[in-house]
């Protein structure tokens, strides 16, 4: 080989190495000051896209509390126990930072994504957090009001509409939102989301058996109104007696179990057209249907 042609080798070469080196420094330099800012990045999981999340995340976001309203409430509860903050620099400011609380760990929109559910609209803040210390319903059944209500649900598994009840609950001054153990959504995440805040103040009890339960406050004086479409008796006379009420929801298509049903004093309906147009709307949406019946018990009073 001629001394041109290696000297030509030799030169690509040593070019081709500088570039190398180039990217590999800026790398570093990159990865260096975002360390130096305080950035976080979440690890991705094998075969997961930068840009899209695919899945529901891990327990469908358990342990996860997400959205300014929700995640500030979170904050300002002495029940509740903080293990990790991630916030972005423009909502980091506006928090109620309480003195036994982590530091917040600044982070990117993106950076956040990355950490919880695909979808999940967390305003720039998530917050890691123990589960809350729920009361039982002995407790709640016997230090409610006079006039006290309690709100049951049988077997409602969608976050949304548990946490628009979790509101309502609040709004109405209900004494306690009973849910069963099982076949019930995660306390926290896209429910904690919705509540905007009304998870950490309005009393939830788990109760292993809503039948069971229902027994044993009917024991205690409480009057349990269950709502079924198929019964003559409207929501606005059933509740017109005074005295301690349950009011029952039952999930949307199956409703009220038979079970739950017998465990009921009376059952009440909505009232609506009776024979709804083609495209029309035939039932209310749960939480639509739950607020109407804890207005007119409230209305009532």
């Amino acid at each position: 080989m001629s001394d041109e042609r290696r000297n030509r080798r030799f030169s690509k070469k040593t070019r081709e190495n500088t570039e190398k080196s180039g990217k590999n420094a800026s790398q570093s330099r990159r990865s260096s000051g975002m360390r130096n800012h305080g950035r976080v990045s979440a690890p991705r999981k094998a075969g997961e896209s930068q840009k899209k999340r695919s899945g529901s995340g891990r327990e469908g976001g358990a342990g996860w509390i997400w959205g300014f309203h929700a995640a500030n409430a979170a904050l300002g509860n002495s029940r509740r126990t903080i293990h990790d903050i991630f916030v972005t620099d423009k909502v980091r400011d506006k928090l109620s930072l309480g003195s036994g609380h982590p530091a917040p760990r600044l982070a990117l929109p993106s950076e956040i994504d990355r950490l919880l559910p695909g979808g999940a609209s967390h305003q720039g803040i998530a917050l890691k957090a123990a589960p809350l210390e729920w009361p039982d319903i002995s407790d709640i059944a016997h230090d409610a009001p006079d006039d006290g209500v309690i709100l049951v649900l049988d077997q409602i598994t969608d976050p949304h509409n548990v946490g628009a009840m979790l509101r309502l609950c609040s709004a109405f001054g209900v004494s306690a939102l009973v849910l069963q153990s099982r076949h019930a959504p995660p306390l926290s995440g896209a429910l904690a989301k919705v509540a905007v805040g009304c998870l950490e103040t309005v009393p939830v009890c788990q109760v292993t058996n809503i039948g069971n339960s229902l027994q044993d406050l009917a024991k205690t004086g409480w009057f349990i109104t269950g709502l079924a479409g198929e019964t003559d008796l409207d929501i606005s006379a059933a509740v017109g007696a005074g005295g301690r009420r349950v009011i029952v929801m039952g999930a949307e298509g199956p409703g009220l179990r038979a079970r739950v049903r017998t465990c009921c004093d009376q059952l009440a309906r909505i009232p609506m057209q009776s024979a709804p147009l083609p495209g029309q709307a035939e039932s209310l949406n749960v939480a639509t249907a739950a607020a109407i019946a804890l207005y007119e018990s409230r209305r009532q009073k």
